[in-house]
């Protein structure tokens, strides 16, 4: 009978084994102390500040800055407000918000 080993869980950060004395929970997924870190800011997390979503960590700021609310009222306010009309990613449908009568402009 040959010997086969025990399989051991996958890190989905690495794809790399991770064993018993190196491992943490997070979101259904077992992690490399090493790669128990925020997708975007790469800061060290803990059981208490981790966020995990389709196979990624995120610290709590990371994770609302990526999937929290967006808008006025929510963290954007007029420092979130420009004047792009998205050429660069294609769009062709830009509408001016000039006023087209002149009810309020020089007369």
């Amino acid at each position: 009978m040959p010997f086969k080993p025990i399989p051991m869980p996958q890190c989905p950060k690495c794809s790399k084994s991770v064993y018993a004395a190196e491992e943490k929970l997070a979101g259904g997924h077992k992690w490399h102390v090493g790669c128990f870190k925020c997708s975007m800011c790469n800061k060290m997390l803990d059981s208490t500040n981790n966020n995990a979503r389709d196979d990624a960590l995120y610290c709590k700021a990371c994770y609302g800055r990526k999937f929290g609310p967006k808008g006025y009222g929510f963290g954007g306010g007029a420092g979130a407000l420009n004047m792009d009309t998205g050429e660069q990613f294609g769009n062709t449908e830009f509408v001016s918000n000039k006023p087209v009568d002149n009810t309020y402009g020089p007369k």
